[in-house]
């Protein structure tokens, strides 16, 4: 370990409002990284250089400072971390009197130098960790043993059975975050996420409000268990003032395989995005062929749209909603008509009206189908 300036400066800063004396942190190499007298930063200084090699205190009184570099009268300590000298921590002043505070200070300083590894190592990780999910989401990055290789250094065991979570924060109500405030929020995001569900794989922002969130899983998990996880993590969100998507893959297990989960969540929420009036979160084998049609590119969907409904009268709204409620209820009378609150024979007038205008009925098995698919075209953008 290295003691910089950046780490021990606040500690020392701290220090002397505690004790009305000056105190130094040396580096392994006995210079003053972090000194309540400024002007001392950047010297040698002896007297802590002798107590690092003699791993000792070492006390310098006024006759000795005369003779030893950079050095006032005072009281020296090794600073020690899991057993290695790593530097030292000084008090200025009358040996006698601050004796009693040296080792004090020692045990303080070596505490919150430990603090702060710990968080460095931490953020590293985190840092380390954001990194290996943009090269597991980006679909051109192609080196699977190195993430692979870096999994196993983030203890992230690649051979569990996951679905990857997609989720997409809205920030409802706030406009033009700044950069500060973003960071923020994605950390409050984050640590919310992993208080949610603690036995989570990896959880991380991937930028543009986007969050991925892997949850172990068996292989043969039941859709409806894991709707009811993303609902509770849309729920906490919104307690916390965050609207959100959640889109959810299938479970898989391998790089490839969490590559894939992830690229199911996120047309999970596209399709949310563009079918759904008020769902927020889904699954994505609750859309079917949708996710098959979805795929066609926008302009062929258009194109053929366009081929087929040349000359035939546009559907009006009355006609659409009763189209598109009749096939999701799968062709059943009863059922549309009772979610519609109109009679059975104003349902089958406008169904024969359908089928006037487009030449297709959609009680019939085979035009329902071709009906669905125009429906799907004209939903998707």
């Amino acid at each position: 370990m290295i003691i910089t300036t950046e780490m021990a400066q606040p500690i020392v800063d701290q220090m002397i409002k505690i004790i009305d004396y000056n105190v130094n942190i040396m580096n392994q190499k006995g210079v003053i990284v972090a000194s309540g007298d400024k002007n001392r930063i950047y010297e040698i200084h002896q007297g802590a250089l002798e107590a690092i090699e003699l791993k000792r205190e070492r006390i310098v009184h006024k006759t000795d400072s005369k003779n030893m570099v950079g050095t006032h009268s005072g009281v020296n300590v090794p600073i020690e971390i899991k057993g290695k000298v790593v530097g030292a921590v000084g008090i200025t002043g009358e040996p006698t009197k601050i004796y009693k505070f040296v080792h004090i200070i020692k045990i303080t300083v070596e505490s919150l130098l430990e603090q702060q590894i710990l968080i460095e190592q931490l953020r590293y990780k985190q840092t380390a960790l954001g990194e290996w999910v943009q090269n597991l989401v980006d679909i051109q990055f192609n080196n699977i043993p190195l993430l692979e290789s870096k999994a196993e250094y983030l203890k992230i065991n690649v051979n569990k059975y996951i679905s990857v979570f997609v989720i997409e924060v809205k920030y409802s109500g706030i406009v033009n975050l700044d950069y500060e405030e973003i960071q923020k929020n994605e950390i409050h995001i984050i640590k919310l996420l992993n208080f949610f569900y603690p036995q989570c794989l990896f959880t991380s922002s991937i930028g543009k409000d986007l969050f991925i969130f892997g949850i172990p899983f068996k292989d043969n998990e039941k859709m409806e268990s894991m709707t009811k996880i993303g609902l509770g993590i849309h729920s906490s969100l919104k307690a916390e003032g965050f609207d959100s998507y959640v889109g959810i893959g299938n479970v898989h297990k391998g790089i490839i395989g969490y590559r894939k989960s992830f690229i199911e969540g996120m047309q999970s929420i596209d399709l949310l995005k563009q079918v759904s009036n008020n769902k927020v979160v889904s699954h994505i084998m609750e859309w079917g062929l949708l996710q098959l049609v979805e795929k066609i590119p926008p302009e062929t969907r258009q194109s053929f749209l366009s081929q087929y409904l040349f000359r035939r009268p546009s559907l009006n709204e009355e006609l659409e909603e009763t189209l598109r409620v009749f096939l999701e209820n799968n062709l059943n009378i009863k059922i549309t008509s009772d979610d519609m609150h109109i009679h059975r024979n104003t349902l089958l007038y406008r169904l024969d009206k359908i089928k006037e205008l487009w030449g297709l009925d959609p009680r019939n098995f085979n035009d329902a189908i071709k009906l669905q698919f125009f429906y799907w075209c004209k939903t998707l953008k």
